[in-house]
């Protein structure tokens, strides 16, 4: 009981964790005038990297999702092509169009008429000059009712009812002098009856704003919020200070103040002498509300920083009920603590995107917040939360460059945790990033690689089916390469304004020292060098990367010499090699596609010396071959303790390093220039 005879309100226990299958998530954005983003669409998966050089758009997606679901003022530097003192072209408009699907039968009840097709379709336009944004969406209803709903004048939809009925028998007689309320509630009666779904009609650019909060409640929040990561230096003041707009005060704010206020009001009117009881029982209100909140918190922060918890103070005025508590944010790393300003900005990231996460309601925040009727039962009770948890809204989380202030250890468990939260039904996750930690090479279908092509974003993605069409193979044939041949560093290429694509980790080590030593360095032109393990591995990322719209390089083995070295005294043994080498090159030169050549002759034939052209090089036997040629190489190499085909890449490099480019075969000469000079496909 309590001071006043009062029974303590009994705690909500979730009994059993409950499955709700999938939620509704972006399926596709298309931008229009947007930054840099002129004219751009792309699907949106669970997990979404956007990756490309800087300058190419990434970061503008990111943003203009943020504008759709915010609405917040834009300016004229926000415009596509605006340049200060230059008028814009006549009728320029930003828009954002956001489809969304995976809609649940909650989703649909509260998006009404733009919930019953497959998918929802809402657009936020702005034209530059206005001072409001319009949001319009993509509605299904019955056959000329948004007609009916638009008319305004009592004798007009009272006439338009009669005639619908005419069609429409199932419409109840409503009399002569029916409401509009009554109307349009009869209309939507015949709308959400699944018999009806087939007769609906669409309707396209219907007025949208209440939908979002403009004249009514911002129902696409209750189905689904999206919460951006900037990539921001000033975290501590989002994360450590009530003011506005922080995601301190978003959090903790509203939650704080209801939870002190309901105390404050129900105490005063029942003891208005007893204010210490009152200040007591608004403490423990407040406190309740912020240790849920910091418990929420660092269930997500301790996935980033085992070490690591947050605590939020409050401390509430004593004497005075008119008085509103305030919340400081201590971090304790380690069993220190210190505020949160002072910690590292990858600590005070961590904390922020841990607190992000935490603004969309989530089963602990359900449980912690719902609390029984009076007269209600356990069971009652149980059941109103399981209803509420079913109508959660699914978390989109956007994060502008992850990997920033993260040690590259801390990057990857990251990119693993978000991986592991965009597989879960009620998340979806968007990142822009420069780091291939966050992209590993079985996840290139969930990339959107973006180019700046004449100031304008382009964006190129594909798809294993698309990739296995390309080959004419198939998708389980693409994911066994690409899920058991490529090594983690492949996911470099991603990022690449150009790659090379090798056999061997020895044509890898001796193509960049060789680069290096000819003052060609391929780092410094965007080119990334990455070892295929065999010629097997070559045919599906080339086409991968040719999807991706990633100027590939290949670099293949001819192993004319091969057989004879490894079969010298089995002419069997010999033959067979040799035709299984011949077959393997030939396979690989039907698909290069035709190149000038610099050096030798194209089409390359099995057994002929070594080829160099624009877009491939295909050695007569393989690099070492080559380097047998170079005379310095070779005293370098066995000063340096190593030997041809011994595969120490150390040594190969240290000898490429050290020998003389005097007497530098040509044809590797050529070999590199041509690789340093490769943009095209």
């Amino acid at each position: 009981m309590t001071a006043g005879g009062r029974s303590r309100p009994r705690p909500v226990i979730l009994r059993q964790v409950v499955s709700f299958g999938g939620r509704m998530k972006i399926t596709h954005v298309s931008v229009r005038n947007y930054r840099s983003l002129k004219k751009i669409d792309l699907s949106i998966d669970s997990y979404t990297a956007l990756v490309g050089a800087n300058g190419s758009g990434k970061s503008s997606i990111l943003y203009a999702l943020d504008w759709f679901f915010r609405g917040h003022e834009l300016d004229l530097s926000d415009v596509c092509d605006h340049k200060e003192g230059n008028p814009l072209d006549a009728g320029t408009v930003v828009e954002v169009t956001v489809t969304f699907g995976g809609l649940t039968l909650r989703d649909r009840e509260r998006l009404g008429e733009y919930g019953r097709g497959n998918a929802a379709v809402f657009s936020r336009s702005w034209i530059p000059g206005e001072a409001k944004t319009k949001v319009v969406g993509n509605a299904l209803q019955g056959p000329g009712f948004a007609e009916l709903r638009a008319m305004k004048l009592v004798g007009d939809f009272r006439k338009k009812y009669v005639e619908l009925r005419v069609d429409l028998s199932e419409l109840p007689d409503l009399g002569k002098s029916p409401s509009k309320e009554d109307v349009v509630g009869q209309l939507a009666a015949w709308e959400g009856r699944s018999e009806n779904t087939s007769r609906l009609i669409a309707v396209d650019s219907a007025d949208a704003n209440h939908m979002f909060g403009i004249n009514g409640p911002n129902v696409i929040r209750d189905c689904v919020r999206l919460v951006l990561v900037p990539a921001s230096t000033s975290i501590a003041q989002d994360v450590g200070g009530l003011s506005k707009d922080s995601a301190l005060s978003e959090l903790i704010g509203t939650l704080m103040s209801t939870a002190g206020a309901v105390a404050r009001a129900d105490w005063l009117v029942r003891y208005a002498d007893e204010v210490g009881e009152l200040n007591r029982v608004v403490r423990e209100s407040v406190e309740t509300a912020t240790a849920l909140q910091a418990d929420r918190i660092n269930s997500r922060l301790s996935s980033f920083i085992p070490n690591a918890r947050v605590e939020f103070k409050p401390t509430v005025p004593e004497w005075n009920p008119k008085n509103d508590a305030t919340v400081s944010t201590n971090v304790v790393v380690d069993g220190i603590v210190n505020d949160v300003s002072r910690q590292g900005h990858g600590v005070q990231r961590a904390v922020m995107i841990a607190m992000f996460q935490s603004l969309v309601p989530d089963a602990a925040h359900a449980v912690g917040t719902l609390k029984p009727l009076d007269g209600e039962s356990e069971d009652e009770t149980a059941a109103r939360l399981t209803n509420e948890l079913a109508g959660l809204p699914a978390l989109i989380i956007c994060i502008e460059e992850p990997e920033i202030y993260q040690h590259p250890i801390r990057a990857r468990t990251f990119a693993r945790i978000l991986t592991e939260l965009s597989s879960q039904p009620e998340a979806q996750v968007l990142i822009a990033t420069h780091s291939p930690y966050f992209v590993r090479p079985e996840q290139f279908a969930s990339l959107r690689r973006l180019a700046l092509v004449a100031g304008k974003s382009t964006v190129a993605n594909t798809t294993a089916l698309e990739v296995a069409t390309a080959i004419s193979g198939s998708v389980d044939q693409v994911a066994k390469i690409v899920e058991k041949r490529l090594p983690t560093s492949f996911s470099e290429g991603f990022f690449g304004d150009a790659v090379v694509l090798v056999e061997g980790d020895t044509d890898k080590s001796v193509i960049e020292a060789l680069a290096e030593k000819l003052g060609l360095s391929l780092d410094s032109r965007g080119i990334s060098v990455l070892d295929m393990a065999g010629k097997s591995g070559l045919r599906i990322p080339y086409a991968m990367f040719a999807a991706l719209e990633i100027p590939a390089y290949v670099v293949a083995d001819g192993d004319a010499l091969g057989a004879a070295r490894k079969y010298p005294n089995d002419p069997i043994k010999q033959a067979g090699a040799h035709a299984s080498h011949q077959k393997a090159t030939e396979g690989v030169t039907s698909w290069l596609r035709a190149s000038p050549a610099r050096n030798g002759t194209t089409p390359y034939v099995f057994k002929a010396p070594s080829v160099v052209a624009d877009g491939y090089i295909v050695w007569e036997d393989d690099i070492e071959h080559e380097l047998a040629g170079w005379g310095s190489f070779q005293t370098a190499l066995t000063a340096n303790g190593g030997a041809l085909r011994r595969k120490d890449l150390l040594t190969y490099r240290t000898a490429v390093l050290d020998a003389d480019l005097g007497d530098l075969p040509n044809t590797l000469r050529i070999a590199i220039q041509a690789i340093a000079d490769f943009r095209q496909g």
